[in-house]
């Protein structure tokens, strides 16, 4: 029979000894459930626990209610694989096999994620030797065979100054059959460096974690430790704080929108979108002095203010720059070669995107009506709220202009909340952290759902802390959308996803 998790609300500590601790059976059976009921695995990961043991912690999100649940078990060194019923575990259990050597028995593609040394010597997933990390992406890929067929590897090393990440196409002629992708060349072992933490560079990893997603992360983690420690954030630092991941989002997208044009040789707007990026990171660097909005957010609220010199100008800045993207991105939909590429390309249907577990714009894209900043509100978004933007092609289109509805919401929504600034101090003290608690941090990042699951020890500090990025749950839908297309729209599916490699890594 299933289990009853603890429920809770998004940045609601607990005590850790509240959270149900079932039996493996029960936990499948009870994650599987929830997820057939429309909620989302919002984070998987194991628990280090006395004796060398490990325990399996899930939380789930149920957005419609605005929701979290929390369930763990103790699986000794294997249990029955949740991804055949529930693919949202796939990369969640390839992860902990990796880092705990616990196996998941009937996963149906096990095989390291980033390719690091394990957390538990001696332990192995894959009955391993030594102690050695293997190297990257030297394992078995999934091959499709027969007349006609090739095989296309594309990476680590790409024409580009990007990230490093390996793809390999099994292609019939110029058409994929299928596409699977091996990262981890990026891995830094953050996790793992913020255990027993908040150390002094605890708050460099959080805005370094995915270099294009400081504020985002950062704010996750300072909201986490917040919570664990009571603190209440002035809402003056709510409204400029929000204000930062409104800009981040900004810069973001406009870039991104230059870039797709690009793919398809669109100049006009190709020429226009990296300097418009760079006016909205410009815009971060009047709040705080750093164009990716470093030193901005601290625990307790913001480490800087915005007197009234420095909101007209952000003002005049927002107005100028907004009137130059509406016109250079106006143009993609009016142009009918830049539609005949877009449209139809990279599809990923709402069905898919549901069983695996998509966040962000690629979910809304799909038609999944989801948004963390209305179902998991914190901040300054439980009084402003911004609208889902969505539409229901799935295809590169559909990203493209689901950024756009996105770009003009943050600017009205900017607009009003630098106009109506409250008063007041933006910073307040911040305590020591509750001991033996855990907390969901939930934040709307410009790719997605960023997810903090933090536990503290009796002494109060870190006992674990998951960081889930929202490229960790897209890679696999930018691999499906890949299924039917020729190999040449490679490029554009992947530029309309834009995914970390740094995030997924860690």
């Amino acid at each position: 029979m299933s289990a009853i998790p603890l429920t809770c609300r998004n940045l609601e500590p607990v005590s850790r000894a509240r959270i149900p601790v079932v039996a493996v059976e029960a936990f499948r059976r009870t994650v599987r459930d929830a997820v057939a009921a429309g909620n989302r695995l919002a984070a998987l990961y194991g628990e280090p626990q006395a004796g060398d043991a490990v325990r399996l912690v899930a939380v789930l999100a149920d957005d419609p209610a605005g929701t979290l649940q929390w369930l763990a078990a103790d699986p000794g060194e294997t249990y029955p694989s949740l991804t055949p019923d529930c693919p949202q575990a796939g990369g969640f259990e390839r992860e902990m096999a990796e880092q705990w050597g616990v196996k998941p028995e009937g996963h149906p593609w096990l095989k390291p994620l980033r390719f690091h040394r394990r957390y538990r010597p001696g332990r192995d997933a894959w009955a391993r030797a030594g102690d050695e990390p293997p190297a990257p992406s030297v394992m078995n890929f999934f091959r499709v065979e027969g007349e006609g067929l090739h095989e296309v590897a594309v990476g680590p090393v790409h024409a580009g100054i990007i990230e490093p990440g390996h793809f390999r196409f099994q292609c019939h002629g110029e058409q994929v059959l299928h596409l699977e992708i091996s990262l981890g060349y990026q891995h830094r072992g953050i996790e793992r460096a913020l255990a027993g933490g908040p150390h002094p560079r605890t708050i460099h990893h959080m805005e370094t974690l995915a270099g294009d997603t400081t504020i985002g992360h950062t704010l996750a983690y300072c909201q986490a430790v917040e919570a664990l420690a009571g603190c209440r954030v002035p809402a003056r630092a709510q409204a400029l704080r929000a204000v930062a991941l409104e800009l981040e989002r900004l810069a973001n997208h406009t870039g991104d929108l230059g870039a797709l044009a690009g793919d398809v040789g669109f100049l006009p707007t190709s020429s226009f979108g990296g300097r418009l990026r760079g006016d909205f990171l410009n815009m971060t660097a009047v709040l705080c002095g750093s164009r990716f909005g470093r030193g901005l957010v601290r625990p307790g609220g913001t480490a800087f203010d915005a007197d009234d010199s420095r909101v007209a100008d952000l003002r005049q800045r927002l107005d100028s720059t907004f009137r130059d993207v509406a016109g250079a991105v106006n143009l993609l939909w009016e142009t009918p070669s830049v539609m005949a590429r877009f449209e139809s390309t990279g599809v990923l249907s709402r069905a898919a995107a549901v069983e695996l577990g998509l966040v962000g714009p690629a979910a809304r894209a799909s038609g999944r009506d989801m948004d963390a900043r209305r179902d998991h509100p914190t901040g300054i978004y439980r009084f402003a709220q911004i609208p889902v933007s969505l539409h229901d092609a799935g295809d590169v289109f559909a990203r493209a202009y689901v950024r756009w509805l996105e770009i003009e919401r943050s600017v009205r929504f900017i607009r009003e909340q630098i106009g109506n600034l409250p008063p007041g101090p933006v910073r307040s003290p911040c305590g020591p952290m509750a001991p033996n608690a855990a907390v969901a941090s939930i934040q709307e990042g410009w790719r997605g759902e960023i997810v903090h699951a933090a536990a503290t020890d009796a002494a109060g500090r870190f006992a674990r802390y998951k960081v889930v990025d929202p490229s960790f749950h897209n890679w696999m839908g930018l691999a499906m959308a890949l299924r039917g297309m020729e190999i040449s729209d490679f490029p554009l599916c992947n530029k309309s996803f834009n995914l970390s490699y740094g995030g997924h890594d860690l």
